[in-house]
């Protein structure tokens, strides 16, 4: 038997990712069966099944994959020599930038039906606790604390707690415009800087 190289099995996990996207946007997470995504992806049970073992872990695979563009974002950023806040406040646009855009209807709905999987399937909440808070929270969490000691930022904060405040805020927009469209995000969006601007400010700045 021929061997299947790494791209190969990237690529074919990635059309069933899309395929499935694709199918939950239409009809929900549980009006979605593997039939379903079998035949958006044009592949038989068989070969779905053998790179995901249930829908559950294809759930939890689009919802980790909803993290990985902003991760390469912060790679860039680091990159390029930008100062940790700086880089705090490219995810925090890009956030509110998302939910801005054309394709926020579909993305939003996928975030809130993930999460609420997540309270029904521990498959689906390991792998949101896993992309939310153990990789992109650490990310922002470590640019907090490269940011207290540079002097940036109130170094009595817990960077963690920071990390999660600000996640939580962007998480709390995206249901709030999920169910009211007409929410003013741009506006949304000068309160947040403001109030996180208080957060980063140390006792110099305020002397």
């Amino acid at each position: 038997m021929p061997k299947v190289s790494g791209a190969h099995i990237a690529a074919r996990r990635q059309q069933i990712l899309d395929a499935a996207r694709a199918c939950f946007s239409r009809q929900g997470f549980h009006q979605t069966s593997i039939q379903d995504i079998c035949k958006e992806a044009g592949l038989s049970p068989c070969a779905v099944y053998r790179y995901f073992p249930s829908k559950d872990h294809i759930i939890a695979a689009t919802s980790s994959g909803c993290q990985e563009g902003i991760m390469e974002m912060i790679q860039v950023a680091k990159s390029q020599g930008l100062a940790p806040l700086e880089t705090v406040g490219i995810i925090i646009d890009h956030g509110l930038d998302m939910m801005s855009s054309d394709a926020f209807l579909e993305f939003g709905m996928m975030n809130i039906q993930s999460w609420s999987e997540a309270m029904r399937s521990d498959e689906v909440r390991e792998a949101l606790l896993t992309a939310i808070f153990n990789t992109l929270g650490q990310a922002i969490s470590d640019l907090i604390e490269q940011a207290q000691q540079d002097g940036e930022c109130h170094d009595e904060l817990s960077a963690k707690a920071v990390a999660c405040a600000i996640m939580g805020t962007v998480h709390g927009l995206m249901l709030h415009k999920s169910l009211d469209s007409t929410l003013d995000i741009a506006a949304c969006g000068k309160v947040m800087r403001a109030m996180f601007q208080g957060i980063y400010r140390t006792a110099a700045d305020v002397a």
